[in-house]
């Protein structure tokens, strides 16, 4: 084993194997190296395992890795399943004694050392979860997926077959298979075969860091790998260690791999033909990766040769497998196979490094023998004899792998053979001067070879001389006779390239595919001596070598090689490529046109980034030194061309010589422009070197021009068909120059771009669109030029079949393309107009193109170029709605005439939007169908058409309002509706949702291959965009209110392909289970029982699907997918899936918790529950985002799931409530901590209130439990975890107003024509606490980058407001939740605690902070009102609570003025918008005056008590009251009710009302009769009272005139006082009720509590409660002085008189009563009694006492207390007849009496029986006195 401590390779085996850390297998480090999104590279985890000494150490010499048996590893394996280190007792789950003998059965049957076995029984444990979810699907499963692909019996077979089912056996079959021991240790070596494979991968994947200081894949980020796992640079002598490491290691592999499976293992367990094959293929792939990494080891060397060993281990080994050929037995991984066999020759050429060997050999003629010191191989005799017999033996083998080894090696030889023969001929020439001075020697031939003395002439030796020796001269003239002049070189040269590309289904890594083709390169350039130069041929295999890794697609700013590792790149500063390729290219251009132009766009698309080299090409392309054309005679003899030198093959111009021939009609088109000629003066030189034409000889022309103009002319010209002395194009030659100048405009603008940043705008008239239309007419430029070429196509439909017209068209689709940044009107309007799509007058030609069942090359590259072109089409219209709104104003000072979307309207924008979505749906629906190469091209289509429709609903219903007809995006109303319409309609095929089902099938089966990562990455982008784009749906769904049954059935039917993907690969953990999740929540939403998760899973696949997801993501743990994970947590508890849900809380499915003892039926420790709680229990250690979705969790299943409460509370392992209020207790307030971080605060107000929320709801069930827990737990509450929630939690602080004010004035002013709410996220996209919380500023920011005020000089522009302001509003929002959650808190401690003086103030304080917070939020936006109410909600609550618990005098009042400043806030009182508000003001007002009286009546304190009656500051407050509150409210009321009765409600006045009755009550308001007279005088009330009391019978609510109780009652309790009863009387307020119109029916009417008609009734209590109350008061302010007008107002109502004694007669107690009718007893018939005993009685009074003339009432007193006396005598009679009337009478029957010394059994009773008593004892003094 390698030294050093293994704590991050190995952790210690119980953290492992119980959960506490996730053991990181070389398979997740593998996926982590391959991450394309550069996520999982930064995972801590990932990092520190790379960082790993040790680890390192492993990775040098992987004879380490997987090592045999041995003592040591013995004894490690022994310290590490010690008791003492496993502490922990097993479990159901986890044996520790089957752990160790599964390790040790492993290492006997694969040879592998225990520790070693130990890890791989760790990586298989942890992953068995995953292992059962990639099991064959259930017949179950296959049932669902037949139905959802709506295939009958019939079909469906096939269809099964096709996904990879051929029998589907059950669920539990398939999980009892699962669960046995042979399975175990089958997936166990298999396991330990994943393992060695992944290991070589990331072994090959670190030297590429180590290297190269880089990721062997291209990063959409910066790659700063090597400096993240600190890996270090490797010296001379490191690399030659770990190449001697590496190549035994291959050796090693080599014979395991030719030995096979029987050579490691007997085993029949293992003898399966499947376990074989995976052998054979992870021995492959190890043969790959290893040869990888001695190539890039190699390679790394630089000038520098390998060390001769290795060399000579090498191709020992290469011998012995002649170079890896035959490595695919039995005809499996041959695609394996002919990859290693690549990569050993590229390896081996790396290791030969033979131009640098060849120049060692030069350079062996200038030194003299010994001199030289270095080391390389080819001065080692015995290594060259060994590479020399290796090759020869396997090009004479016919392997042909090694023909361009053989090459190379022939050139050596053969350079070898010359300098044999020169310093032959060099010593022959010194022993012979006459040669020097001119005279014929004859020089002995080569032949003589020997350094002898009897050979004819001895030479000086070389070092490698004894090699020559042995070499026999025939060898190499056999193996230049097999070799020189065979073609078939250059195309095994270009199956290699292709093989070892990395685009498309290519299988190597862009690294290790450059390096590759860097050694294919070097084998052209020292072969060159063997051919003719520039052979069609070589310039093809170097076309093909350059064009492989990069294609116009890859142009952008993303990552590149580095220079010394980008082959393509680094060509063009290679000399030799210039020589052998460029300029030959250049000097045969134009006549030979297409390697020239090929050789360009390919250097061009692949120097993106490197602005220096990119020049080269440009400045090429913009001054050409040469022109090249078959030469003419005629052009002698009409005297065109003058020769000039000796030679005879010079000329010089001496007329300018047209390209064009020069017709009239011509010359007609080209008048006043420029025209593309040969200059006059341009020397010109015969060549007859270039063969390009056969029959003639070739001129060329020395003369700068510009070959972009030139091919802009020629364009035309082939276009118009004017002849040309070159010819015609043909359509490849079209192709490759519309290709170039594409490939030129997309360069020019991504330079651009990147020099001024993504917010600069390109200038519309670009120069190099200009220089390539120097030479049309008409004032036309190439684009134009390029769509009528494009336009001629698509009209002709016969050439749309031909490959050549597809290509032309592919081209032309990238030139619009590259203009989309320059010109995007004119491209949007092109494609409105021409026939490439479809609209409602014409079909669209790309649908008859593609309508074939056969999607051939060329109709699938086109396809795939329009898909890419509309995708970036549509971005372009969406980021420009803004800049198109604004018009001519978008662009500040600079010229209208430059804003690049002037004149393209959204109507335009909407035709086409439609068109493409049209297309694009039926692409869609069509890739299941077609017939296409390979899969992989099935994946790339889908994964570029189904990003399109999700951006057309994303745009449309993404931000803004969705249902508003005019916003930003409205333009993709109609496209974005129609994309949505297409999939939920109930009436949409199955065969539309095939895409979705048969990429689930794909994600859910793909294998973890460490190859074919650009195959990979498309796979992926497939899968996250189909998922996504199912969610969006559903989301689309629920925002528009749509019905989605058919698409969510046919959802649910996959759903087990969807949980299989989470296993299959990490990389699609999130977007399956946002799928989900958004499933969930849809089908939850609905009003039936929503289908069950659970029961289209299955219960074994549900229970590994959670134990999956109960990982959290880890080892990786990225931040998305863990709120991804929570989140379908939460999804699941929240909408009634009640299966899954117990799933998740109690870790067991529904049949395992029957099986299970009812005494253990708890939380299982290992659930996902326990989970969330043992995190709890450390929540400051978690990450503030992962605690906030967990805290949410646990409040849901607390809220949602009570059980798990109570269970809580008995289970004592689970102590996650100290976590809690240990985390809340030391909260900042949030004005704090939003200094440094407003996000942080938000979060942590978030955090804060769903721990206020677990805490309430852990109250509320213990109090259910057991009310001492419950008082204990909120004693420790009170105690230690207040002081945030007290500081915090009533106060929404943290909105700033002026910010957002401001900000939407600037943000408005700035950007005419759309507003901030334009920008606002819906429910698409889940909103994140931060700087993205409300305003979508992903998309604002691509909206309005064209605007250098968006982000500002120095950051500080639109952008920063806005974040700020999203950073603002997600304070606001937690702070509003934090709100709700301490309200549940406060009333469940003020349940639990009712007597507690802590929790009083407390409360108190809470109380006037809610008041104290409304007043400051006056003038809030609409957000706030919510706020607001509910805070006076929480107020009046409280305030109820606190009537009841210990608080001072003191308090109280200081809250009675809290709420006093509160209504004085308030400008408008009962204005609709606050009326809801400033109700619920009074009612707190009301109870707080209520609890001040209650609770100065009972304190025992008398100086508290005389002080309060004596306060000054109290009366003054109940004055402000009385005026503001009553009298205005009152006055204000009565004149609303008569502007608008909809405004005012009866409560409104009764509420007033209830305030004057309270503000009389309180203590010395006697003494301040003057000034309440004076108050109410002002507002005129005894007016307003009286004039509602007349109109009452007008303003009625449905007939019942209310508002005349209601003055009647107001004018009631103002009576109460004599000051003011006085004035009333003055006033002549009898005599006004008197003659209201209500009084006139109430004297005409026959009125009874049980009348039928409202009018009745009503009038009845204004006579009971309003009337009578009312004169008996003015009668004792008054006495005497109102007596005979109160008399007099009495004898008005004679019928309601005797009614009175009618309805109050006892059964029985008159003889001329019916038996029949029922006689009841009512406490208003009781009430009306009483008041009139007492009226009658001190009428009488002063009647007798002051002997003035009083009228006498009609009224039968004696009857009543006879029917009194009757009443009270019969208990029985009193119950069977007392009969409520009302709700509350009814409530009063079954409230409990208050009192034991009053009669009656409940409230009503007591009531009535008190008023029963009372009239007896009034009457009876009455009737004594007469």
């Amino acid at each position: 084993m390698a030294p050093g401590s293994d704590i991050h390779y190995f952790p210690a085996l119980e953290e492992c194997l119980f959960g506490y850390s996730v053991l990181l297998s070389w398979q997740h480090v593998a996926t982590a190296l391959l991450d394309s999104t550069f996520q999982r590279q930064k995972s801590p985890a990932v990092v520190a395992f790379l960082k790993d000494s040790y680890v390192q150490g492993l990775l040098k010499d992987p004879g380490n890795v997987f090592d045999k048996p041995s003592t040591a590893t013995q004894k490690s394996f022994e310290t590490k399943t010690a008791p003492i280190n496993v502490t922990t007792a097993s479990n159901e789950r986890i044996d520790v004694k089957t752990v160790k003998e599964d390790a040790e059965w492993l290492s006997k049957n694969a040879g592998l050392n225990l520790v070693d076995s130990l890890r791989i029984v760790v990586v298989e444990f942890q992953a068995r979860s995953a292992q059962h979810l990639k099991t064959p699907l259930s017949a179950q499963d296959a049932a669902n997926l037949q139905d959802a692909a709506g295939l009958v019996n019939g079909q469906g077979g096939t269809f099964l077959a096709e996904i990879g089912i051929t029998t589907a056996a059950d669920a539990d079959e398939i999980w009892h298979d699962f669960e046995l021991p042979d399975s175990k240790r089958r997936r166990l070596f298999e396991t330990y075969l994943s393992e060695r494979r992944y290991f070589t991968a990331v072994a090959d994947y670190m030297h590429s860091i180590t290297l190269y200081r880089r990721l062997p894949i291209l990063l959409p980020v910066v790659d700063d790998s090597a400096t993240l796992y600190e890996a270090p640079e490797c010296t001379k002598s490191d690399m030659g260690e770990r190449l001697s490491a590496y190549t035994q290691s291959l050796g090693s592999r080599l014979d395991l791999l030719c030995s096979g499976l029987r050579g490691i293992t007997d085993t029949k367990q293992l003898m399966a033909e499947q376990t074989e094959i995976r052998f054979l293929e992870t021995l492959l792939t190890e043969v790959v990766h290893t040869v990888s990494v001695v190539m890039q080891l190699a390679d790394a060397l630089g000038p520098d040769c390998p060390p001769p060993n290795i060399i000579s281990s090498w191709f020992s080994i290469m011998k012995t497998y002649e170079f890896l050929s035959g490595l695919a037995p039995y005809g499996y991984f041959t695609e394996l196979s002919d990859l290693a066999k690549v990569s050993a020759i590229a390896a081996s050429v790396a290791l030969l490094k033979p131009v640098r060997s060849m120049d060692y050999v030069q350079e062996e003629l200038l030194a003299p023998s010994g001199e030289s010191v270095n080391k390389s191989f080819v001065f080692v005799p015995e290594v060259l004899m060994e590479v020399h017999s290796t090759i020869i033996g396997a090009f004479e083998a016919d392997v042909s792998s090694v023909s361009p080894l053989a090459y190379v090696w022939h050139s050596f030889l053969s350079i070898m053979k010359n300098s044999r023969e020169l310093r032959i001929g060099q010593r022959y020439d010194k022993s012979h001067p006459a040669r020097i001075e001119g005279r014929p020697m004859t020089r002995p031939g080569a032949a003589a070879r020997r350094n002898s003395a009897n050979s004819i002439l001895s030479i000086e030796s070389s070092r490698f001389d004894s090699f020559e020796g042995d070499v026999d001269v025939a060898v190499i003239d056999d193996l230049e006779a097999k070799l020189v002049g065979e073609s078939l070189i250059f195309d095994l040269i270009t199956a290699m390239s292709n093989l070892a590309s990395s685009i498309g289904s290519g299988p190597m890594t862009d690294l290790a595919s450059s390096r590759i083709r860097a050694q294919l390169a070097e084998v052209l350039q020292v072969t060159e001596g063997l051919r003719p130069p520039y052979l069609p041929a070589s310039v093809s295999a170097m076309l093909d070598l350059l064009c492989t890794d990069r294609g116009y697609w890859d142009i952008d700013s993303r990552d590149h090689l580095p220079l010394n590792a980008d082959f393509t790149a680094s060509m063009l500063r290679s000399e030799w490529f210039q020589e052998a390729y460029l300029k030959p290219a250049l000097r045969r251009f134009p006549t030979e046109f297409v390697p020239f132009v090929h050789f360009c766009r390919v250097l061009c698309t692949s120097l993106n980034g490197r602005d220096e080299d990119a020049d080269i090409i440009l400045d090429l392309l913009r001054e050409t030194p040469t022109f090249t054309f078959a030469f003419d005679e005629e052009l002698l003899r009409r005297g065109l061309l003058q020769p000039i030198g000796h030679a005879g093959n010079g000329f010089q111009l001496l007329q300018d010589l047209p390209f064009a021939d020069q017709t009239l009609s011509w010359q007609r088109q080209r008048r006043g422009a420029f025209e593309f000629v040969v200059p006059a003066g341009t020397n010109c030189e015969l060549v007859d070197d270039l063969d390009i034409c056969p029959t003639e000889r070739s001129c060329v022309a020395y003369f700068g021009y510009s070959t972009l103009s030139f091919l802009g002319q020629r364009l035309e010209m082939d276009l118009l068909g004017q002849p040309n002395f070159l010819g015609a194009m043909s359509p490849d030659m079209t192709a490759a120059t519309i290709s170039l100048l594409a490939t030129v405009f997309r360069i020019s603008h991504v330079r651009t771009a990147d020099a001024s940043g993504p917010g600069a705008l390109v200038s519309v008239d670009n120069d190099i669109i200009q220089e390539a239309s120097r030479y049309l007419t008409g004032g036309k430029d190439v684009v134009a030029v390029v769509m009528d070429i494009m336009d001629s196509l698509l009209q002709d439909d016969a050439a749309l079949g031909d490959d050549a017209a597809l290509g032309i068209l592919n081209a032309s689709i990238h030139l619009l393309h590259s203009l989309l940044p320059l010109q995007p009107s004119r491209v949007w309007s092109y494609i409105a107009r021409c026939d490439l799509l479809g609209s409602d007058s014409r079909n669209g030609k790309l649908a008859k193109i593609i309508g074939d069942l056969d999607l051939v090359a060329g109709k699938y590259e086109l396809l795939n170029s329009c898909l890419r072109f509309f995708s970036d089409l549509l971005d372009t219209a969406a980021t420009s709605a803004v800049q198109r709104g604004m018009g001519d104003h978008a662009l500040g000072r600079q010229r209208p005439q430059s804003n690049p979307w002037a004149g393209l309207s959204d109507k335009l924008i909407s035709v086409v939007s439609y068109s493409i979505a049209q297309i694009s749906i039926d692409v869609f629906e069509n890739t299941s169908t077609w017939r296409l190469e390979n899969g992989s091209k099935r994946v790339a289509l889908l994964g570029q058409v189904t990003p399109i429709l999700q951006k057309l609903v994303n745009y449309r219903y993404g931000m803004g309002n969705p249902l508003k007809p005019s916003n930003l995006t409205s333009a993709f109303d109609e496209a974005g509706s129609y994309v949505v319409d297409c999939f939920l309609q109930p009436s949409t095929g199955t065969l539309r949702y095939r895409p979705i089902l048969t990429s689930c099938v794909a994600a859910s089966t793909s294998s973890h291959d460490t190859f074919y990562t650009t195959s990979n990455r498309q796979l992926r982008d497939q899968v996250h965009s189909i998922l996504g784009f199912c969610t969006v749906l559903l989301r689309s769904a629920t925002l528009l209110g749509r019905p989605s049954y058919v698409f969510q059935d046919y959802l649910f039917k996959c759903c087990t392909l969807i949980s299989r993907c989470c296993a299959a690969s990490t990389n699609f953990l999130e977007p399956s289970l946002r799928l989900l999740e958004a499933l969930i929540v849809v089908a939850g939403s609905d009003t039936g029982e929503p289908p069950s998760l659970l029961g289209y899973l299955g219960p074994p696949i549900s229970k590994s699907f959670l134990q999956v997801l109960a990982t959290i993501d880890k080892p990786f743990e990225l931040t998305t997918s863990v709120k991804a994970t929570w989140d379908f947590f939460v999804a699941i508890l929240r909408n009634r899936q009640q299966w899954m849900s117990n799933c998740l809380l109690t870790g067991r499915t529904p049949r395992e918790a029957m099986k299970t003892d009812p005494k253990h039926r708890g939380i299982a420790k290992d659930s996902i529950f326990a989970l969330a709680l043992n995190k709890l229990s450390h929540l400051k250690e978690l990450d503030p985002l992962q605690a906030v979705v967990i805290l949410d969790f646990v409040s849901s299943a607390q809220n949602y799931w009570p059980w798990t409460v109570f269970t809580l509370n008995k289970d004592t392992d689970f102590d996650y409530l100290k976590g809690l209020q240990s985390y809340v207790s030391e909260l900042q307030s949030s004005n704090i901590r939003s200094r440094n971080s407003v996000a942080m605060a938000a979060i942590e107000a978030r955090i804060a209130s769903f721990i206020a929320e677990i805490f309430a709801m852990q109250l509320y069930h213990s109090r259910h439990l057991a009310v001492s827990e419950a008082g204990a737990l909120a004693q420790q509450l009170i105690n230690k975890s207040m002081d945030y929630y007290l500081r915090d939690g009533v106060e929404v602080a943290g909105y700033n107003r002026s910010l957002h004010i401001n900000f939407a004035k600037n943000f408005s002013n700035k950007y005419s024509g759309c507003s901030l709410e334009d920008f606002r996220r819906t429910s698409f996209q889940p909103s994140e606490l931060g700087a993205a919380f409300y305003y979508d500023i992903d998309r604002a920011n691509s909206m309005l980058a064209f605007d250098p005020g968006w982000l500002g000089r120095k950051h500080n522009g639109f952008k920063a407001e806005m974040e700020l302001a999203n950073s603002n509003l997600s304070l606001v929002d937690a702070q509003i939740e934090l709100f709700h959650a301490w309200e549940s808190l406060l009333l469940e401690l003020s349940i639990c605690l009712p007597k507690n003086d802590v929790l009083a103030k407390q409360l108190q304080q809470v109380a006037v902070q809610c008041l104290k917070a409304d007043r400051d939020a006056e003038g809030a936006p609409a957000v706030f009102v919510r706020v607001m109410d509910a805070r006076v909600n929480l107020a009046l609550v409280l305030v109820q609570r606190l009537e009841k618990m210990p608080l001072s005098v003191d308090d109280h009042r200081e809250f009675l003025a809290a709420v006093t400043l509160a209504i004085n806030a308030c400008d408008t009182s009962f204005a609709p918008e606050t009326a809801l508000y400033y109700r619920k003001l009074l009612q707190t007002l009301y109870v707080s005056m209520r609890a001040y009286q209650v609770r100065l009546d009972n304190t025992s304190d008398s100086k508290e008590k005389s002080n309060a009656k004596h306060s000054i500051e109290v009366t003054q407050m109940v004055l402000n009251i009385l005026d503001r509150v009553v009298a205005q409210g009152f006055r204000n009321l009565v004149s609303l009710l008569h502007d608008d009765t909809q405004s005012v409600t009866q409560g409104d006045f009764g509420l007033i009302t209830a305030l004057l009755q309270a503000c009389l009550a309180m203590p010395g308001m006697e003494q301040s009769q003057t000034q309440i007279l004076n108050i109410m005088a002002s507002h005129n009330c005894f007016y307003a009272a009286s004039s509602l009391f007349s109109w009452a019978d007008k303003l009625t609510d449905q007939g019942d005139p209310v508002y005349g109780e209601l003055s009647m009652l107001f004018l009631l309790e103002l009576s109460a006082l004599p000051g003011v009863a006085e004035q009333l009387a003055c006033d002549g307020i009898l005599n006004i009720l008197l003659t209201a119109n209500l009084t006139k029916f109430m004297i005409k009417g026959r009125l009874s509590p049980y009348a039928e008609t409202p009018m009745a009734q009503r009038c009845y209590g204004i006579w009971v409660k309003g009337l009578l109350p009312l004169m008996l008061n003015l009668l004792t302010a008054l006495g005497g002085t109102v007596a005979p007008e109160v008399a007099y107002l009495l004898n008005q109502f004679p019928e309601l008189l005797e009614l009175s004694v009618t309805r109050f007669e006892a059964p029985g107690a008159s003889r001329t009563q019916l038996r029949s009718s029922a006689q009841h007893l009512t406490l208003m018939g009781t009430s009306e009694v009483h008041s009139l005993a007492l009226i009658t009685r001190i009428l009488n009074a002063l009647r007798i006492n002051l002997g003035r003339e009083i009228p006498k009432v009609n009224w039968n007193a004696p009857s009543v207390l006879e029917s009194t006396e009757m009443w009270l005598a019969s208990e029985r009679m009193f119950k069977d007849g007392l009969l409520p009337l009302g709700p509350r009478e009814i409530e009063w029957r079954s409230m409990k009496r208050t009192s034991k010394d009053e009669r009656g059994d409940n409230v009503l009773e007591q009531k009535v029986y008190s008023q029963l008593e009372a009239v007896r004892d009034v009457l009876s003094e009455s009737l004594e006195t007469e």
